[in-house]
C-alpha cells in the first residue's frame, strides 16, 4: 500500500477490520445545511471513537471508559483521585522548575555555557510538561 493510500490509525475499526473512510468533518462539509436529525445519522457512518482512553496521567496506564449511561455524571479523566493528584503535581512542580530556570537564565552575568545548559533543561522539563494535559472546565450541552 502506497504511503498515498494509507488511512490513518483511527480510521480503521479494529474488530471488523473495514476502513472507515469518511470522518464527521468530512460528511458534514459534504452536506453543510444537514439538520440535527442528519448528523446524529452521520455518526453512526463515520469513523468510531475508541470506547477506552488512557488515564491522563502520563504514567499510568489504565484504561477509563465512558460512562455507558447517561445521568452518571461527567466522564472521568484519571482512574482514580491519587493518580490526580500525582498528575497535578508534577505538572505544577515542571511548571515551578521552567519559571525559575527562566528567570535564572535570564540573570546577568550567566555565561554563555551556563545559558545553553539552562536552556537545555527547561526544554526538558516543557517537553516533558507537554504530556501532563492542562485541564480545563468540561462544560455540559447547553439547553
Amino acid at each position: 500500500m502506497s504511503n498515498a493510500t494509507q488511512k490513518a490509525p483511527d480510521q480503521r475499526h479494529e474488530p471488523r477490520e473495514v476502513l472507515m473512510t469518511r470522518t464527521l468533518n468530512a460528511l458534514m462539509a459534504a452536506d453543510p445545511g444537514a439538520s440535527p436529525a442528519r448528523v446524529i445519522e452521520m455518526l453512526d457512518v463515520c469513523v468510531p471513537l475508541d470506547d477506552e482512553y488512557r488515564c491522563l496521567n502520563p504514567s499510568c496506564a489504565s484504561k477509563i471508559a465512558w460512562p455507558k449511561d447517561r445521568g452518571l455524571g461527567r466522564p472521568r479523566l484519571f482512574c482514580s483521585k491519587s493518580c490526580r493528584q500525582s498528575h497535578d503535581r508534577i505538572r505544577a512542580r515542571l511548571r515551578q522548575e521552567v519559571e525559575d530556570l527562566t528567570s535564572l537564565r535570564d540573570r546577568l552575568g550567566v555565561t554563555k555555557r551556563e545559558r545553553e545548559q539552562l536552556t537545555t533543561a527547561i526544554g526538558q522539563r516543557q517537553w516533558a510538561l507537554a504530556r501532563f494535559a492542562p485541564l480545563v472546565a468540561t462544560s455540559g450541552t447547553k439547553r
